[in-house]
């Protein structure tokens, strides 16, 4: 009897330290979902203010006529907001061609000026733009934990000074706004991953890292079990 307290005593000390860091991930997490006010903080929501809709000029139509004329067969035209003022996206089964409605003509790269004044434009927090950059290569984050663009690369990213380190990025070939990321975002996120025990996409409520988790759990708990069954003899056994 002795001996198999034994080994269950000390399977149940090895469950518990295999077990500490996933739990102490998993309290942490819930604490920042909890705590961290998600749209206006995490997301950004309280410093980019969007356009409403696509600043048209007055001889869209014209100028979309003469895009159409070189690009063929579009099965869907759509409208957005960018860098170099309003352009057209011509949806074809091949991909989409990016036009300007100022002129009609192919949209050309946008430089670092010309995110800079847009990146501005969108900004509404108090923080001053201190750099605009090109990404050209994947950043990650946090011991290589959080990629804030998923592996996304060819953009420009608008950086400002406020408290939360606003990150704006904008695609590289048309200077369209795409997302904004902060430091606060990152550890949301790598809460997340913990939280869920998802190291790669974040999505993945049952991989097999978690399934094996819980079944260490039942572990801990049955021989937690055992153990607390071995005291109660003791006890009533002293009597």
């Amino acid at each position: 009897m002795k001996k198999t307290q034994y080994y269950v005593r000390k399977t149940h000390r090895v469950f518990s330290y295999l077990l500490f860091l996933q739990l102490m991930a998993w309290i942490l997490g819930g604490a920042t979902f909890a705590l961290v006010p998600f749209d206006s903080l995490v997301k950004g929501g309280a410093v980019v203010a969007l356009p409403e809709s696509s600043p048209l000029p007055g001889d869209w139509v014209d100028s979309l006529a003469i895009a159409l004329t070189d690009v063929d067969s579009p099965h869907e035209v759509i409208t957005v907001a960018s860098s170099q003022g309003a352009l057209a996206g011509l949806k074809r089964p091949a991909g989409t061609t990016w036009v300007s409605l100022e002129n009609g003509q192919l949209a050309s790269r946008p430089d670092s000026g010309q995110i800079s004044t847009y990146a501005k434009k969108l900004y509404a927090g108090e923080g001053v733009l201190t750099s605009a950059r090109f990404v050209a290569q994947t950043e990650a984050r946090y011991f290589g934990l959080v990629d804030e663009l998923y592996g996304r690369t060819g953009v420009w990213q608008a950086s400002f000074s406020d408290f939360q380190n606003t990150r704006l990025y904008f695609d590289g070939d048309t200077g369209r706004y795409l997302t904004v990321r902060n430091d606060f975002w990152v550890f949301y996120d790598a809460m997340w991953r913990l939280h869920i025990m998802d190291y790669r996409g974040g999505e993945d409520f049952n991989n097999l890292l978690l399934r094996a988790t819980v079944l260490l759990t039942l572990g801990f708990l049955l021989s937690g079990l055992v153990l607390m069954s071995y005291s109660i003899r003791r006890y009533l056994a002293s009597r």
